[in-house]
């Protein structure tokens, strides 16, 4: 179902911004995916942005229709989708992690990003649109961007970027299903033993203040549960804690 459908342009804006004119026309059917072999504005959470130079990675936008999902539990996407390109990179390089939200690791730095964009009607998802800008083939980054990296520079290999679209299409669509057959139970459980730092003391830093903590997982909202060295246990929400080391 992911990837059947696939648009292919050479260049655009950005392919969630043009996957979002498809369901908005009605054009995009569950599991139609927009590639982009250069893209000009790829967009990261808020307002950051997404480097990628032209022809070197596999930047997509595809549209799921998560019904079954409701916006309460809406997280569980990001999970299940999270976890399927932890399942397409882990066997091609080690020390894979996901840093909560849904950036994904290797070791110290990030080789993969996503934006998820969810469309509510009701109580129900009606679409989620989901880019994600994974670094295949590219060596030089800006000195503005903290901690890129891509799977050549482990592997040496260069990688089709038509054929990792394929692969990583099938693996989110395992999770997909996943999720819709046995619930959120075990991918909540997947993604929190996966998690970036978990169990492992480290720096933060949160409304000014910095603290030693540990992370313990994430409450079935999506929010990040850090337990400081007093031993009391802290919820946060996306940007309202920072890694500090």
């Amino acid at each position: 179902m992911i990837g059947k459908k696939v648009i292919r342009l050479n260049e655009v804006d950005s392919t969630n911004n043009y996957a979002k004119g498809l369901v908005m026309h009605k054009e995009a059917e569950e599991g139609t995916v927009v590639l982009a072999y250069s893209q000009v504005i790829g967009r990261g959470y808020v307002k950051n942005n997404w480097e990628s130079e032209a022809g070197k990675n596999l930047t997509f936008s595809l549209v799921l229709c998560p019904q079954f999902v409701k916006p309460a539990n809406q997280f569980a996407i990001s999970m299940a989708v999270a976890l399927g390109i932890y399942d397409f990179i882990s066997p091609l390089v080690g020390q894979v992690t996901i840093k909560w939200p849904n950036d994904i690791y290797v070791g110290n730095k990030k080789v993969c990003g996503m934006l998820i964009e969810n469309m509510v009607q009701g109580d129900m998802i009606s679409e989620s649109i989901i880019g994600i800008g994974l670094n295949l083939n590219q060596e030089e980054f800006s000195p503005s961007i903290p901690n890129p990296v891509s799977l050549t520079h482990f592997t040496k290999i260069v990688y089709d970027i038509e054929n990792c679209l394929m692969h990583l299409c099938f693996a989110i669509e395992k999770r997909y299903f996943l999720l819709k057959e046995k619930g959120i139970g075990p991918t909540y459980d997947d993604y929190v033993g996966h998690l970036y730092k978990k169990g492992e003391w480290a720096g933060y830093i949160a409304n000014g203040h910095k603290f030693r903590g540990k992370i313990v997982g994430i409450d079935r909202i999506g929010r990040l549960l850090v337990e400081n060295d007093s031993g009391g246990i802290s919820t946060f929400n996306f940007k309202e804690i920072e890694y500090i080391n």
